[in-house]
């Protein structure tokens, strides 16, 4: 299947229904919800746990007119997100945030431990060192190691980034030319020139992993598949909470769900078992078995690897097991699970999206609550054993 007749099929099934009108308009429309409904609903969820902004209420179909007002008030947006885990992972507890954020450091460090992580090929920052890393200070650097070291296909992205922003996966570099994943070509001038000047903390290139035959025969795409599995700690092991599929598209170089054409799949946690799939957002929403371009069934299937995928999580977590909870991505390679990244503040976005339920739930909530007792507990012993040096300090 050609690039273009992937991206037709695409562009095909996602276009929503009457495009021209407003959001408002194709839910009064399609739901038989009214505007003032609406705009009720969007004032009530703004504020408290929740922190919807009105284009979160839309994406996550809010306006469902079979939610129940307690069903709508379990959804939450990007800050009622980032208030929550902050509630789980409080900083006094979470000193290690920036470092499960760093791509070169987290991989590096879970590597020497021996789980499974990408391979790096070198990193980029200006003044930053990387230890024994091959490392690139400047555009030039960047052409040098393209052109000689580079091991092809590899994937490259900020050090700090989210939502696959600044992610490139090049094919090869051949006569000052990029040509990437997609096909596509650029200028490898112009690409080193904006991974110099557009990366605060740095930037790197690593092994671009191969994906599991059966998922890249599901999904049509040469690139990563990741497993968002999110785990919690609220004893003295972690534990799985819930676990999201990310599906790329065709024509994408990542699996980031708001690039045109992917898809997102609730997965059940035990045994792998694919739920439901969602293709886009909000009106345009579709609830599909199938995929919308290589027709390979989804629903019903069971994700390959599982159980090792769920180990690898669990492990990682536990290394830093004083946070509360955490999202790791995980890709289902050729090789079983690969870990390509943690995020530390993990956002529940992708869960609404896949379950088309708010993080809120009846199901979740007992677990948050034991996460904040056992946080409660862990900041009362320390500052238990800092009075009690304050004191002994005090005698002397």
């Amino acid at each position: 299947m050609t690039d273009q007749t992937a991206q037709a099929a695409l562009t095909h099934a996602a276009k929503p229904a009457g495009s021209n009108a407003s959001l408002i308009e194709q839910v009064a429309r399609k739901y038989k919800v009214s505007p003032f409904r609406q705009f009720a609903d969007i004032f009530r969820l703004k504020g408290g746990k929740t922190q919807l902004t009105a284009r979160e209420y839309y994406d996550y179909e809010v306006y469902r007119p079979t939610l129940t007002p307690t069903q709508k008030r379990e959804f939450v947006g990007e800050k009622g997100s980032f208030a929550l885990n902050l509630r789980l992972a409080p900083p006094g507890l979470t000193n290690m945030r920036n470092f499960l954020a760093d791509k070169v450091g987290l991989t590096s460090m879970m590597g020497a431990m021996g789980l499974p992580t990408t391979r790096i090929q070198a990193a980029f920052s200006p003044t930053r060192g990387f230890g024994t890393l091959p490392t690139l200070r400047s555009a030039a650097d960047v052409v040098r190691f393209l052109t000689g070291a580079a091991r092809f296909p590899l994937f490259g992205k900020p050090v700090r980034g989210s939502q696959a922003m600044g992610s490139v996966m090049i094919r090869k570099v051949e006569g000052g030319m990029v040509t990437l994943s997609t096909g596509q070509t650029t200028s490898l001038t112009k690409l080193a020139e904006e991974v110099a000047a557009n990366t605060t903390y740095g930037y790197v290139f690593q092994d671009a992993v191969t994906p599991h035959p059966a998922i890249a025969a599901m999904t049509g795409s040469a690139a990563v598949s990741t497993v968002r599995v999110v785990t919690v700690n609220h004893s003295d092991t972690p534990e799985v909470l819930y676990t999201v599929w990310k599906l790329p598209s065709p024509t994408a170089m990542s699996d980031n769900f708001w690039q045109k054409g992917s898809l997102i799949s609730l997965v059940d946690p035990v045994n792998g078992l694919v739920q439901k799939v969602r293709f886009a957002s909000g009106p345009e929403t579709q609830w599909v078995d199938t995929h919308p371009v290589t027709g390979a069934q989804l629903t019903g299937v069971i994700l390959p690897c599982w159980q090792q995928i769920l180990d690898l999580a669990c492990a990682a977590h536990a290394v830093v097991p004083d946070n509360g909870i955490l999202g790791w991505d995980i890709a289902i390679t050729t090789e079983g699970g690969v870990l390509i990244e943690c995020n530390e503040n993990t956002g529940h976005s992708l869960y609404q999206l896949a379950s088309g339920r708010g993080v809120l739930n009846e199901g979740f909530l007992p677990v948050f609550d034991q996460i904040v007792a056992r946080n409660t507990r862990i900041l009362a012993a320390f500052e238990a054993k800092r009075k009690a040096y304050q004191k002994a300090k005090a005698q002397f």
